[in-house]
């Protein structure tokens, strides 16, 4: 029998083992999880690398319901920008670069306030279309057009 060519967004053992400690490990109730997670991570990868929507993920990989499932959460637990952020500064680190300094706290909360939408909605009541005659037809939310 053949052996099957890996695809191109693989990651390698060497890749593997720097993110399989960031990527949590216990399934539901603690049993251990149905499908290994390097086969959901490798699912995922293929993903971003081909652009492919999520039913169109070739069977050899786990069911596109489960990997989506997989994504989703570990974006809302933050997983991805914690590999991220691990791997750019290991890769700085080997290039003789310093880690990035951390944001002061006060900096870091005007910045997660100003990306959050109650700012963005205390922008638009504190706007007043009466100063700005130029542009007072431009609607703010370009989504219901």
């Amino acid at each position: 029998m053949a052996k099957v060519e890996p695809y191109t967004s693989e990651l390698t053992d060497v890749e593997w083992e720097l993110v399989r400690r960031l990527i949590p490990g216990r399934g539901r109730l603690g049993r251990p999880p149905r499908y290994e997670r390097r086969a959901v991570v490798s699912a995922i990868f293929y993903i971003t690398r081909s652009g492919c929507a999520w039913r169109d993920l070739p069977r050899d990989f786990p069911h596109w319901r489960l990997v989506y499932y997989y994504f989703a959460k570990w974006h809302r637990e933050g997983v991805w920008k914690q590999v991220n952020d691990t791997l750019r500064d290991r890769v700085r680190i080997q290039h003789g670069k310093k880690k990035p300094r951390r944001l002061r706290p006060l900096t870091a909360r005007a910045l997660k306030w100003l990306a959050s939408p109650e700012s963005a909605d205390l922008m638009r009541e504190r706007r007043s279309w009466d100063e700005n005659d130029i542009f007072w037809w431009i609607p703010w939310d370009l989504s219901s057009q």
